[in-house]
């Protein structure tokens, strides 16, 4: 391996070990109604088969796909609670630092350029939403990561073609494990049948795509036949889906207006609402006013994109609505200079400059490296199902997130080809200037 991604890479993970080991340990247990107390509660419950001490839970009506559960359920079985989140904080961050280097693995490949692959893994090694992420008791850093390893193992299955079968069978493996954390991801592979199709050929591609998709939906198939087996119950990945789009069609409010509204709606008790319900009532939701549902659905993916992950974590007021109070009522240097004065300023505002860094950046490298898109049409791809699927459902910073390391393969795609440009004007600009002075 490369020294230098060696360097970046130990780099990284001593970010996030730091980072992550320096947090309270018992602070994801205090809120058992929050995010990280309900991930902690039900996946101790999943893998010992009996809930928690003081608290209750139905792991065979859980909506969520298993693995992140089974991935902290462990560890919460033979350690005490505290020491649980230790190791998985420490396993988190190193699952987050083999993206780093997964994102030199696709930047090379994206680019056939090493200098661009370690510039994409120094970029993810010290992003902040990537390195606060790693420490936090949620799906993101396992999905990032099993995302990141199918793309690439994809990519490898297009730019390696005498191993193609190896290739697509990890990838098939990887991106169903990805969909048992994250059902979300369910379609996508489907995108990357019609991938195979367009760079193979109509037979060859066909027979790569049916490998990809029945590796896939065999690994995926798994927790089907577990709650089959287990619970008479039929689940494909999650049943959350239906209840996103119904928060995306009626709103987020809090839990409880949430519940009332689909009480108000359906009639049924929120508490045995199923998917039929929830998609009963986004019907109708949409239905009574669809110019209304396009607004909110564009508006608030729009939000989605603009907030960076990670920043309403931080307390004190928002940067967004400090900033345009400034510009309305003060501009002036003083009052520009209050505003860093503000908690938690810095942090933000590297989450901010990070963030609008990989928008503008990876728009740049998505334009420069079109011409490659064998390659770049998995990673775009993704991007591109990432804001369609929230379109529909319920959009937050934090679900669009996972995108992230595929906007800094970008950026940093982008970032060379800026290079590559203002490098040759310079070189041309002499000996034009010397043409010019020259007599005639």
């Amino acid at each position: 391996m490369n020294r230098a991604l060696l360097v970046i890479v130990a780099a990284g993970l001593a970010l996030r070990l730091i980072f992550g080991l320096t947090q309270d340990h018992r602070t994801p247990y205090d809120d058992p109604g929050g995010d990280s107390g309900w991930y902690l509660a039900n996946g101790y419950a999943l893998v010992t088969g009996q809930p928690p001490p003081g608290v209750i839970t139905d792991v065979s009506r859980l909506a969520s796909p298993p693995l992140y559960f089974v991935l902290i359920g462990l560890p919460q079985a033979i350690l005490t609670p505290e020491a649980a989140v230790i190791a998985v904080r420490v396993v988190q961050a190193l699952l987050s630092a083999a993206v780093i280097g997964l994102a030199y693995r696709l930047a090379v490949r994206l680019t056939d350029r090493r200098g661009v692959g370690l510039r994409a893994a120094a970029l993810v090694a010290c992003s902040p939403a990537l390195i606060i992420e790693s420490g936090q008791i949620l799906t993101e850093t396992l999905f990032i990561c099993l995302l990141t390893g199918g793309l690439w193992l994809y990519v490898e299955s297009v730019v390696r073609p005498a191993h193609t079968l190896r290739w697509l069978i990890g990838a098939g493996v990887l991106l169903g494990l990805a969909t048992l954390t994250r059902a979300v991801l369910l379609l996508f592979p489907l995108g990357l049948a019609i991938h195979l199709l367009l760079i193979a050929g109509l037979r060859a591609g066909a027979r790569r795509a049916l490998i990809l998709l029945a590796i896939y939906s065999l690994t995926v198939g798994t927790w089907t036949i577990y709650s089959l087996a287990r619970w008479d119950r039929f689940v494909i990945a999650g049943e959350g889906i239906s209840a996103f789009i119904y928060i995306g069609a009626a709103g987020w409010d809090d839990p409880e207006a949430v519940d009332q509204r689909l009480a108000e709606q359906t009639g049924v008790d929120p508490a045995v609402a199923d998917q039929r319900d929830y998609r009963s009532a986004a019907a109708g939701q949409i239905g009574a006013d669809l110019p209304g549902y396009l607004a909110r659905r564009v508006g608030e993916l729009g939000g989605a994109i603009l907030q960076p992950h990670g920043v309403a974590g931080f307390p004190g007021p928002s940067l967004r609505a400090l900033a345009l109070d400034w510009l309305r009522a003060d501009r002036s240097v003083a009052g520009l200079a209050q505003i860093t004065n503000a908690e938690a300023f810095w942090p933000k505002l590297a989450l901010y400059g990070y963030h609008y860094t990989a928008l503008s950046a990876g728009l740049i490298g998505l334009w420069a490296t079109r011409r490659r898109w064998r390659v770049a049409l998995p990673l775009s791809g993704y991007l591109a199902y990432t804001l369609l699927i929230h379109l529909a459902l319920f959009a937050l910073p934090r679900y669009l997130f996972p995108a992230t390391v595929l906007l800094w393969i970008f950026a940093a795609a982008g970032c060379a080809a800026l290079w590559d440009r203002l490098t040759a004007r310079r070189i041309t600009q002499p000996a034009t200037a010397r043409h010019l002075a020259a007599p005639d």
